[in-house]
């Protein structure tokens, strides 16, 4: 049978080996971001099978049918997102260098920050689903209406629309931003943006991302 990494590559990789032997780039780095996020998710599934296989499930049904037009994507693939957006950060890199060093003083490699990255949004959505399977909410009319803080003419945030400017921030990340302003909890923006939990996760991590690099530029320039 052939390796689900030589099939999305399209022979290109004979397996994982050969994909992650090279530099991180453009090319690679969301395949590289997706078979990260399969191996935590597998590996994760042994212990909580009944919560994650739907996730690992759909991830595979989505590496396999993404590229068709109209294809929704499942909740599975928030995690791919999260592991390119992660890897994207050391382009020109490759995973076997070294991130840092860990809690215990343990230098750890990109890759293995990579994995632990996406390890530990899983290990949230564990324990969500273990503290309420099923967030409902009883009337969606009960949470109140963000305020937009940019809009408010009576305040001067000449400094936070210059940050924004700079953070090149996406239509949907700002809505998102904007609704953490409002100090709305994450099931809140979920309901309010007609998303997932993840989907909020995801953007609030884009955002960061962003900001860590505008500092970056700043520290630099």
């Amino acid at each position: 049978m052939k390796m689900l990494v030589t099939k999305l590559s399209k022979g290109k990789y004979a397996n994982e080996g050969q994909l992650f032997a090279e530099p991180i780039s453009d090319d690679n780095v969301k395949l590289m971001g997706e078979m990260i996020a399969l191996q935590a998710l597998r590996n994760v599934m042994q212990y909580d099978f009944e919560v994650v296989s739907k996730l690992y499930n759909g991830l595979v049904k989505d590496l396999n049918h993404i590229s068709q037009i109209d294809y929704t994507i499942t909740d599975g693939y928030d995690y791919a997102q999260l592991a390119i957006c992660f890897l994207y950060q050391f382009k020109g890199m490759f995973v076997s260098d070294i991130y840092g060093k860990d809690r215990n003083g343990k230098y750890i490699t990109i890759k293995t920050a990579c994995y632990r990255a996406v390890d530990k949004e899983l290990m949230h959505f564990r324990k969500d689903i273990a503290r309420d399977r099923q967030f409902e909410l009883s009337n969606k009319h009960d949470i109140p209406d963000p305020r937009d803080y940019f809009e408010d003419k009576t305040e001067d945030y000449a400094k936070a629309d210059k940050l924004l400017e700079n953070l090149h921030l996406t239509e949907s990340e700002l809505e998102t931003l904007n609704c953490c302003m409002n100090k709305m909890k994450r099931s809140e923006i979920a309901a309010e943006l007609g998303i997932t939990i993840h989907g909020v996760r995801y953007r609030k991590l884009r955002i960061r991302q962003k900001y860590n690099a505008y500092e970056r530029t700043l520290l630099t320039t």
